[in-house]
């Protein structure tokens, strides 16, 4: 049997549209308050769907929605997840035997905290050996420590950092940052300090080169927003250009004529779109490491739109897969024990995942947290 919005032949398939939608945005993770609660939200996710024919899509929706008396014309997730659950996962289904692609990242907003520590305190980029799959491995190894050992107190102060940034206080985090961990006799909280006290020394040396500024090349770099404010920690960034580095694998490069149609975004879009052109623009001939599963070398771009969800039934569908997977991330992370729905719902997106093709879920989570995840989807 025919699918209903299958792709006809290449040129088809190359030409499809993405459409994006996100679930657990609160903004800067910066903003959270010291009890790092991040608005309620400390999940995010952001999917893309690529999908040639939304009118077929639509027409399969309403099919969906007759079915399980879905009344609204406009689907969200929260409103029917716990209603309507086999609605939830019927969408699924409608995708992934599409054989469509779909492109998932899940941040622990806590783990970026613990990544921003790492790369800015730990490891940072300047004074050391050039990126590698052994450095990368290194770094994961030092944030999963923070994440787990490193106290809420010693994260929120960096947060503060962020806020008023200063020579004074990087020097005094770094100092915090050792201190936290020093008593522990574990050989990675032992490389941690030593790794700190060598960043310390590297600090040291560019307030030599640079002055008042040298506390800047210890942290994220921020975002301006359309309000002038400063936005140092946003998760839909990375995890857009992350999005758009596995579609390009994914269409082997053949970018041009697709377009990208993200949820709109009153406050981030600048940002968003700003991301599209930085990693476009990146100089991939002087990186000497590149994430796996992911093509950042932009030979075509697609072009960039923002919908209201209700104009699209491809961000709608973009909403429950966004929503599903933070949902599912949380659960588990909190250890809730009513988990099938989400399970299940994971388990078939996972089953139509392609690694090779950049096509499933990436998680910007602890590994243990990770291995737990794909273990229970059984991947």
């Amino acid at each position: 049997m025919s699918k209903p919005w299958a792709p006809q032949n290449l040129e088809e398939t190359q030409m499809m549209n993405f459409y994006m939608d996100e679930s657990g945005n609160t903004g800067d993770i910066a903003a959270t308050s010291s009890k790092l609660e991040f608005g309620g939200q400390p999940v995010f996710s952001l999917a893309a769907i690529g999908i040639p024919n939304e009118e077929s899509l639509g027409q399969a929706l309403i099919t969906l929605r007759r079915k399980h008396n879905v009344q609204a014309t406009e689907i969200k997730l929260s409103k029917i997840i716990k209603r309507k659950p086999e609605f939830a996962l019927e969408a699924i289904e409608l995708l992934t035997k599409s054989d469509f692609p779909f492109f998932v990242e899940v941040v622990d907003k806590r783990y970026q905290l613990a990544v921003s520590i790492t790369n800015g305190f730990v490891w940072p980029p300047y004074f050391n050996t050039a990126e590698s799959q052994k450095t990368v491995w290194l770094k994961n190894i030092f944030a999963d420590y923070i994440y787990y050992k490193v106290p809420d107190h010693v994260l929120y102060e960096f947060v503060r950092c962020l806020h008023e940034p200063s020579n004074e206080k990087i020097g005094a985090y770094f100092d915090l940052l050792r201190d936290s961990v020093l008593a522990d006799v574990h050989e990675v909280a032992q490389a941690l300090c030593q790794q700190v006290e060598e960043s310390k020394d590297d600090f040291r040396l560019m307030i030599e080169r640079e002055g008042d500024r040298a506390h800047l090349r210890f942290l994220p770099g921020p975002d301006i927003g359309k309000r002038a404010q400063v936005v140092w920690m946003l998760p839909n960034f990375s995890s857009f250009t992350n999005i758009y580095a596995r579609m390009n694998l994914c269409l082997s490069g053949e970018l041009e004529g697709c377009r990208i149609f993200h949820d709109e975004q009153a406050h981030f879009d600048e940002i968003i779109a700003e991301a599209k052109s930085q990693v476009e623009g990146a100089d991939m001939a002087s990186m000497t490491f590149t994430p796996p599963h992911a093509d950042y070398n932009f030979e075509q771009m697609a072009d960039l739109f923002f919908k209201t969800s209700p104009e699209s039934t491809g961000i709608q569908l973009a909403d429950i897969v966004a929503g599903l997977s933070m949902r599912w991330y949380q659960a588990h992370m909190q250890q809730h024990t009513d988990t099938e729905i989400l399970d299940m719902a994971m388990d078939r997106l996972l089953c139509s995942s392609n690694r090779s093709r950049g096509i499933g879920i990436n998680v910007v989570g602890p590994h243990e947290m990770a291995r737990q995840l794909f273990g229970i989807a059984g991947y």
